[in-house]
């Protein structure tokens, strides 16, 4: 009977040690993964905005400014390695009910490191569009250091520099910070008078962007909990700004930051356990079980031996 309870003892603790590494690796990656269905609404809110109306070709002041993001998985365009996400985003001043501008992006990417990947008619604004570094997300298991970062108005990959580490209403994140050096993105034909410039007529003016973008990011999941831009925008003129066109600092409402805390929950329940609490526990019963099988089929063993006689 001993060598019984031994045989089952040491098949349960083998089978704990092989299952072990594999919730480790196999089902942690696979729950490692950005959903093929994704889809999210999110908010940045911004008080006290200046922006250019061209509509009523007059500069607002202290202004409040709300801009829209959809995000939506095309799901027949992804795979099994990768997902490709449709970005639109409407920017409105929200006492005043009249839209500043929209944009819109297209860009496949990795759905573990989330780093782009070049397929899927990736585009700004409907133009193609090559992108590169991360496209909206960072890597499941972010690390402390700094990672390229997409910028789709800027059209360039900058660096989005590791800050340091912070809690966001309980939630510990990891902090990243982008730099954006005044880029010119683009050419306006405006008024002389607008500019308050000499002359009649009109003149082209290099439109100039500048940002400095915050992430907040929660490690286990790669996912933005907050987000901040303090973005500026100008219309130059032999180098000189003439006219500012955006200036504000824009953040994630109080309501979007609660949603993108509840899309990470899954990530920080399921892949601690899965990755270390989980293999741990396995590894420790397959060891005991593996010992206590041992020890009863020696002891099974003694029992169980015939007598001898001389």
């Amino acid at each position: 009977m001993r060598r019984t309870v031994a045989v089952v003892c040491i098949a349960l603790g083998v089978f704990s040690l092989v299952l072990a590494p594999l919730l480790r690796f196999w089902m942690a990656g696979a729950v490692m993964k950005t959903p093929m269905d994704y889809y999210s609404e999110k908010v940045v809110r911004g008080e006290n905005v200046t922006y250019f109306s061209a509509e009523e070709l007059e500069q607002v002041e202290g202004a409040t400014v709300e801009a829209y993001t959809t995000l939506r998985a095309d799901v027949a365009a992804s795979d099994s390695d990768t997902v490709v996400w449709d970005q639109f985003t409407w920017i409105e001043d929200i006492e005043r009910d009249f839209a500043i501008q929209s944009s819109s992006r297209r860009a496949g990417h990795d759905r573990e490191t989330g780093e782009v990947v070049d397929c899927c008619d990736a585009s700004v604004d409907e133009e193609p569009t090559a992108q590169s570094g991360q496209a909206f997300k960072f890597p499941f298991l972010t690390e402390k250091k700094d990672y390229e970062f997409f910028d789709a108005t800027a059209m360039e990959t900058e660096p989005m520099e590791f800050a340091g580490e912070e809690e966001i209403e309980g939630v510990a994140t990891y902090k990243f910070v982008q730099e954006i050096e005044p880029t010119k993105v683009g050419e306006r034909e405006m008024p002389r008078s607008l500019l308050d410039m000499e002359g009649d007529g009109d003149v082209v003016t290099d439109e100039m962007y500048s940002v400095t973008r915050t992430y907040w990011i929660e490690p286990t999941s790669g996912a933005p909990i907050m987000v901040t831009e303090d973005q500026h925008r100008g219309a130059f003129v032999d180098g000189e700004e003439r006219l500012v066109l955006f200036d504000g600092d824009m953040r994630m409402t109080d309501e979007t930051v609660d949603a993108n805390i509840e899309n990470a929950e899954q990530a920080l329940t399921m892949l601690p356990l899965l990755r270390t609490v989980l293999p741990l526990v396995l590894v420790g019963a397959g060891a005991v079980l593996i010992g206590a099988g041992v020890l009863l089929w020696l002891l099974g063993g003694g029992r169980g031996a015939p007598a001898r006689h001389g």
